[in-house]
């Protein structure tokens, strides 16, 4: 077969299938980009949830992380290299690696250099020396205080043939990191994702998104204390939206989330509360459009409920929130994570719930402003990263 009639070889690498349905519902979306511009190309994953990823979107896959044996110091040894031989492996059998959208370059959350920014810099490092075309494609970044961490994020970046991000706050950051950047700015790629039609909202219901929060990556030292306090926090949220007369829907975006619902609910002791586990991207846009208000601190809560244009109350962890929320016209609706008020927090989703009507119709305008840019974006990457027109390729 001629270079020329050989189908092209695309990749996705992260944190997919593993229970984050915020990363699955980003590769949702840019795997639907691949699969209308080049129905042509041959697809597989390296991922955390193989299994879930091979049979939820029928994509061949394999494990990102090789779990070993023994003491901490040595499996961390012993997977830095095992880690770069099989990903630089894998690297080498595509023409295209993409990272579809999530927190890829943040730290926000706990993380440590050898897992995710190690992985990003091998993966970087081998698309440059195998000449394949690495994409990051609609990600977010941050300020990350850590050198080690932050010279490895930074580095694959530099080493990525493409690059676009979610807000100018992520470009910014690694801007003053030392990232020399005038990459597209491109508003989250989930925004995009289709909406299941469902049966409407609940009178009178409240969805509460919690999280396993416990601090960024910098506060690990105060990460029980600060976890203690935000559950506390949200359990009284949880009573007064009772006194209020709401109903409650807690729920999840992530599988670490669980523990904390069932916690809430099993604390609430109130047959108005119920739990839903969301394991699908499409449940979790399915469960926030059957409230009435949001309140939630998860990321990609917060994004599901403005894609099903839900009004919604974003408990802020960290500057992303407060970016999504101006950009989608509403950022009045922003409550910081540390340092929760209850009672504050249920008077302003009173609030929001007398002008849910007008609110929903913004963000349906705000949306409808929005599809030409995605346009835009996944033209880009077709013409940039997958040698496809905006039209189909046959």
């Amino acid at each position: 077969m001629s270079q020329a009639d050989r189908r092209l070889r695309v990749g996705f690498l992260g944190r997919l299938g593993a229970g984050n349905l915020g990363n699955d519902a980003s590769l949702e979306v840019v795997l639907g980009l691949v699969r209308s511009r080049r129905p042509d190309a041959v697809l597989d994953a390296m991922c955390s949830g193989p299994e879930v990823v091979r049979e939820r979107y029928d994509l061949p896959a394999v494990e990102l992380h090789r779990a070993l044996r023994g003491p901490t110091a040595w499996r961390v040894l012993a997977g830095l290299g095992v880690d770069a031989v099989r990903i630089g492996r894998w690297v080498r059998q595509h023409d295209v690696v993409l990272v579809p959208g999530m927190g890829t370059l943040e730290s926000t959350l706990h993380e440590r250099a050898w897992q995710m920014p190690w992985t990003l810099l091998v993966m970087a490092a081998s698309g440059r020396l195998w000449r394949t075309r690495v994409a990051l494609v609609g990600v977010g970044a941050g300020a990350v205080p850590e050198p080690v961490q932050r010279r490895m994020l930074v580095g694959a970046a530099r080493l990525a043939h493409y690059r676009s991000f979610r807000d100018e706050r992520s470009r910014d950051d690694l801007r003053r990191m030392g990232l020399r950047t005038d990459d597209g700015v491109f508003p989250d790629v989930v925004l995009a994702l289709p909406v299941p039609a469902g049966p409407g909202a609940r009178p009178r219901s409240v969805g509460l998104g919690v999280m396993a929060w416990s601090g960024s990556n910098g506060e690990r030292a105060q990460a029980e204390r600060l976890h203690a306090a935000y559950v506390a926090e949200m359990g009284r949220v949880v009573e007064r939206l009772l006194e209020r007369g709401y109903d409650v829907s807690v729920l999840v975006g992530d599988g670490d989330d669980v523990p904390v619902a069932r916690a809430l609910v099993a604390g609430a002791r109130d047959e108005r509360v119920r739990l839903l586990v969301p394991t699908t991207p499409d449940e979790l846009v399915e469960a926030v459009a059957s409230v009435e208000v949001v309140v939630a601190a998860r990321y990609h809560n917060v994004v599901g409920a403005l894609r099903s244009a839900t009004p919604v109350v974003a408990l802020c962890y960290a500057p992303k929130h407060r970016d999504l929320m101006a950009l989608m016209g509403v950022e009045e609706l922003c409550h910081d994570l540390r340092g929760l008020d209850a009672a504050r927090l249920v008077d302003h989703v009173d609030e929001v719930h007398r002008d849910r009507e007008a609110l929903r119709a913004r963000l349906e305008r705000r949306l409808d402003e929005l599809a030409p840019v995605f346009e835009r974006h996944f033209d880009e990457v077709a013409a940039r990263v997958l040698g496809a027109g905006s039209e189909v390729v046959a």
